[in-house]
C-alpha cells in the first residue's frame, strides 16, 4: 500500500560542536524552549538503548493535544521521532547534526504521513503553512540562540 507524505526541511549553522547542539536539542526538558508547538514531553517507556516511547503534548491552534511518539536517539548525530498509531495521519521529525569547521549544521525535517491519497499533502499544507507557529526556520533560530547562549550549560537527559 502506498504512503503519501508532505515534508518540509530547513538547515541552519550553529557555532558549537555537534555534541553540545545534540545535548540541548534532544533534551526533552528543553525542547519546549525552542519548539513553540511542544508544551511538554513525557517518557512512557524505554523500548531499547536508543528508542523511547513518549507522550508529546502539542499546542495546535488553541488546543493542547497529546500524541504518542517513538523517539530515536543516536548521539551526537541524529534525533528523530514518528507518531505511533494507525490513525488517518502520522507526524514525524528528524534532526541531523553534521560537524563542520566552525560548528554544526543542523538539518531539520518534519512531515505528515497518510495511507489515504492526498490527505497528507492537504493536512501538511494547512499545518505547516497556517498553524505551525512561526515555522521551522524560527524553531532553528531559537535552538541556535539557546545553544550559543553564553555561560549556560546543559546536560543530556538520562532517558
Amino acid at each position: 500500500m502506498n504512503v503519501w507524505k508532505y515534508e518540509v526541511r530547513e538547515t541552519l549553522e550553529i557555532s558549537a560542536p555537534p555534541e553540545r547542539v545534540y545535548a540541548i536539542a534532544a533534551n526533552p526538558d528543553l525542547v519546549p524552549s525552542y519548539a513553540a508547538e511542544i508544551v511538554r514531553i513525557e517518557k512512557v517507556k524505554r523500548l531499547s538503548e536508543h528508542t523511547v516511547l513518549v507522550r508529546s503534548h502539542l499546542r495546535i491552534w488553541r488546543k493542547t493535544i497529546c500524541f504518542q511518539y517513538k523517539y530515536h536517539y543516536q548521539p551526537p548525530r541524529l534525533y528523530s521521532g514518528v507518531q505511533e498509531g494507525r490513525g488517518l495521519l502520522r507526524g514525524y521529525f528528524t534532526l541531523r547534526f553534521t560537524p563542520f569547521e566552525s560548528g554544526t549544521i543542523v538539518s531539520h525535517t518534519e512531515g505528515i504521513l497518510s495511507r489515504v491519497p492526498f490527505c497528507a499533502p492537504i493536512a501538511g499544507l494547512i499545518y505547516f503553512s497556517i498553524l505551525s507557529r512561526g515555522g521551522m526556520k524560527e524553531e532553528l533560530r531559537r535552538l541556535k540562540n539557546l545553544v550559543e547562549a553564553r555561560g549556560t550549560s546543559f546536560n543530556q537527559t538520562s532517558w
